[in-house]
């Protein structure tokens, strides 16, 4: 985290988009990530070669250059790390006006961003529409042709830019991307950044942007773009799917036609919380329907094992509402306490609740009074050991089990006091009296029957 916030070279983050995979299977899972297999679509990536397409991909490149403030600065504020200007950097002069290579003139200054289409649109710049400007030697012809002379380098080059790029029939652009002047420029702008000592540029170009051609390169068949993103390191379930969002929004105004999909190393552990935090959802609901069979047969009263449940959700509500208040997050360690604090919280409610049923009083108060005279010191020195024992694990130096006993503190001490204060009260108010509730008819007809 330091690293990134003072270095923000060092380990950034990158998001990347990728075109051509198909829509509703993007992969075919194999038993190894080695075995993992890309499906293609040729329809979805024929929407990237047609001139709207690289017009749109263009547009997502360049965004982060425009005059929203919010898309890339060198903050957590912003989805691009990067020059926290309007516009791009400024190019080298000499090395462009050269070779046609757009180099940053400050090494230091970071577009956040690694496009094949933006290099593309200056190959196409340079050497497609301003292929006669190489021809020109001398001064004259050459400002006479929509070219410019450049007295300090004694040569003629083109005044049209990358920005110019109209976007290109889809048969010329593929044409374009699998000929050997495209294959030469790339080879080219590579040999000059490494003259340059700008290896890094090279590399991650190389890994974070690129395409792939059929094989009988007559069509694409898959693209990606990558940008420098600014997440942290670490993020809670709700950070992680909000930063999802936001890329997912910034993909979808600019590339509204072209589809594609977004990619970086948060979503892998992203896509593992929300399933863990569903997986925390559903053994949280099935603990409780399993809780309210075990409190019927128990109590052999509906009525009984209806406050019972009531008690019990409200001890899980309170913990969940208590997980933030102590700087807790939905992560892995939260979703399996979720799951377990019904039946920490069951033991205290199902003791009072048998002694009630199992009174010889017919009134509700005599009942109540029945099952905390009965049970009340029991589950109060049940809970009073268990709190000494979760309380001994404070006192380890490992945090998962710090924060296993703070759980199981919690739990116990939520479920003794709401057992007490609350279910004791509902009873008081709510307990069936005489037969009310009485499920036992049930057992006598079955054995009978």
């Amino acid at each position: 985290e330091i690293l990134l916030e003072e270095f923000s070279l060092f380990s950034t983050p990158t998001t990347s988009f990728v075109y051509g995979l198909d829509p509703e299977e993007p992969i075919e899972f194999g038993s190894t990530p080695d075995e993992d297999k890309a499906l293609y679509s040729a329809s979805e990536a024929a929407k990237l070669t047609t001139p709207e397409g690289q017009l749109e991909l263009l547009s997502l490149c360049r965004a982060g250059d425009g005059p929203e403030g919010d898309v890339r600065c060198e903050d957590r504020s912003c989805l691009i790390l990067g020059r926290g200007l309007q516009g791009s950097c400024p190019a080298n002069t000499e090395v462009y006006r050269k070779t046609g290579v757009y180099m940053t003139d400050d090494v230091l200054c970071r577009t956040g961003r690694y496009c094949f289409m933006e290099e593309f649109a200056r190959y196409w710049a340079f050497h497609i529409k301003g292929a006669a400007c190489k021809d020109k030697a001398t001064e004259p012809p050459c400002t006479q042709s929509g070219c410019a002379w450049d007295a300090n380098y004694a040569l003629c080059y083109p005044t049209t830019s990358g920005d110019d790029y109209p976007g290109l029939p889809a048969a010329e652009f593929v044409q374009h991307l699998a000929s050997d002047g495209y294959a030469a420029y790339l080879e080219t702008r590579s040999n000059t950044l490494r003259a340059y000592v700008r290896e890094f540029d090279d590399i991650f170009e190389r890994s974070l942007t690129g395409y792939r051609l059929n094989p009988a390169k007559t069509a694409l068949q898959v693209a990606w773009v990558s940008f420098n993103a600014t997440y942290p390191v670490q993020n809670t379930v709700e950070e992680a799917n909000n930063w999802f969002d936001r890329w997912e929004a910034f993909r979808v105004r600019h590339t509204p036609s072209i589809g594609g999909y977004q990619t970086t190393d948060l979503y892998k552990f992203m896509v593992t919380q929300n399933e863990m935090v569903k997986a925390a959802v559903m053994g949280v609901l099935l603990s409780l329907l399993i809780t309210f069979i075990i409190m019927l047969i128990a109590t052999k009263n509906w009525r009984l094992s209806v406050l019972g449940l009531g008690n019990i959700t409200s001890i899980a509500c309170v913990f969940l509402g208590l997980i933030p208040a102590i700087g807790w997050s939905l992560g892995e360690n939260e979703c399996i306490f979720l799951i377990a604090v019904v039946g920490l919280s069951v033991d205290y409610s199902v003791h009072l609740l048998h002694a009630y049923t199992h009174s010889k009083q017919d009134d509700k108060e005599g009942r109540t009074q029945h099952a905390l005279s009965e049970m009340g010191i029991s589950v109060i020195n049940s809970a009073a050991t268990t709190l000494l024992a979760a309380a001994i694990l404070f006192g380890c130096g490992f945090y998962f089990f710090i924060q296993f006993g703070g759980f199981v503190f919690m739990v116990i001490g939520l479920s003794i006091l709401m057992s007490i204060t609350f279910l004791i009260p509902l009873m008081l108010l709510l307990g069936p009296h005489g037969m009310q509730g009485d499920l036992s008819w049930m057992s006598r007809r079955c054995r009978r029957s």
